[in-house]
């Protein structure tokens, strides 16, 4: 019975709801993937930040203690003489001028070098110069088998090495053997001011801490933080491959979004690398939650607008308003007759009202319908009692009487009209 008013109400108003809940999930979906790639954006920067802090500090303490052993070297060197250039030797199959230091060759000698690291750690070299190429003839710096790099060539292609053929001490990353180390060169000067060879110390960058702040740089679910090189990733999250880093940083499907940042200063880039994918998928994801979640609320509000309608609205009614309608019509137009159905036992709804209406003027009526057919018949009766009385007495008297008594007759006929319209 209560279909129509209900589902005439809640139909539209759920499915203007849906419309703007679907509308608004997508533009909420076009935000949300904005504001997800803002984050990606800050948590890039603030990774950066704090993996330029990790080299920066690093770095600073690093230098410091260079210089310290750079200090250590020299002081060495001087206490026992100062350098000279000595014979030829052989170092490592190469033929080449030997460095003396107090009148000691150093050419397979390590007690030196070693001294410097033992007092503070790191590393440290004796280059020989032979004519263009600078040969280490004592160091501790070891290969990847443990041996000591001695006869390998200073890299003729690192900042290092430039200063030095320029009579110019360097400080600074240096790529070693395939590792990355802080490192201080100085010219090695004999007693008359000419190079013979490089006194050399340095570090391994080992930064634990890096490999920390890099794990924890995870972006979204395969984005990652890795620091390369002109040649290769150095440092790398676990679970990320040099060869995953390649591929990324590579793009040649234009599928990543990358960001790099380069360390001058350490020769190195801090590389920034996420699914442009994934960055969609997540953007999506909220999208879709905040696009059910709306409808969940849509459906909520739809059926709590159709129970609010049948407890409020349509037991205040009784029934169908259209149907209310047309029953107080058929009361107007006189037909008391028809039956008023109320739904449930709402005994101050508008149709038990216009119930007892109905009932009350049906009542009513029938009221006046009995006081009618009594006064038709004591106007059938005043007619016979004129009759006789119109043979005995006078003519104007006679008139008057029957005047009056047509006078109750036609309104007797009226209110019989009147009456005749009702239907009981």
């Amino acid at each position: 019975m209560f279909r129509g008013f209900k589902y005439q109400v809640v139909l539209p108003v759920a499915a203007i709801s849906l419309l703007l809940i679907s509308l608004g999930a997508v533009g909420f979906s076009v935000w949300a993937m904005q504001q997800v790639q803002s984050r990606v954006r800050q948590r890039i920067a603030d990774n950066v930040t704090s993996i330029q802090g990790v080299f920066g500090t690093t770095a600073t303490l690093m230098q410091d203690r260079v210089r310290a052993s750079m200090a250590l070297l020299q002081d060495q060197i001087k206490v026992r003489g100062g350098a000279e250039k000595g014979a030829q030797v052989s170092v490592a199959g190469k033929t080449v001028n030997d460095v003396l230091i107090g009148g000691k060759g150093q050419a397979g000698d390590f007690e030196l070098v070693d001294y410097v690291t033992r007092m503070n750690k790191g590393t440290a070299t004796i280059f020989t110069k032979d004519g263009d190429r600078f040969v280490r003839i004592a160091t501790n710096v070891m290969k990847d088998d443990g041996t000591r790099a001695v006869g390998t060539e200073l890299n003729n292609t690192t900042p290092a090495y430039a200063a030095i053929r320029s009579r110019v001490a360097f400080y600074g990353i240096v790529d070693i053997l395939d590792h990355p180390y802080f490192t201080g060169y100085e010219p090695l000067l004999s007693k008359n001011g000419e190079t013979i060879g490089i006194a050399y110390v340095g570090y391994k960058t080992e930064l634990p801490i890096l490999m920390q702040a890099l794990d924890q740089a995870h972006l979204l679910k395969s984005g990652f933080v890795a620091v390369v090189d002109s040649n290769k990733a150095r440092y790398l999250p676990s679970g990320v491959t040099p060869e995953q880093v390649q591929e990324a940083t590579d793009n040649k499907d234009g599928s990543w979004a990358i960001d790099r940042l380069p360390l001058p200063d350490w020769g190195l880039t801090i590389v920034s690398a996420y699914p442009i994918a994934e960055l969609r998928a997540e953007g999506r994801q909220v999208g879709y939650g905040v696009a059910l979640a709306g409808i969940v609320l849509g459906i909520v509000i739809s059926l709590a607008l159709f129970f609010l309608l049948d407890r409020k609205v349509l037991h205040l009614l009784g029934g169908e308003p259209r149907v209310a309608a047309d029953y107080m019509k058929k009361i107007a137009e006189g037909d008391l007759a028809l039956e008023i159905g109320v739904a449930g036992e709402w005994p101050d709804s508008l149709m038990a009202s216009l119930k007892v209406m109905q009932l009350k003027l049906k009542n009513l009526i029938a009221g006046v319908r009995g006081g009618a057919a009594e006064l038709g018949e004591q106007s059938r009766k005043f007619e016979l009692a004129y009759a006789a009385y119109q043979s005995d007495h006078k003519e104007a008297a006679s008139q008057e009487l029957a005047r009056q008594a047509k006078g109750v007759s036609r309104t007797l006929s009226l209110l019989e009209k009147t009456i005749g319209r009702f239907k009981l």
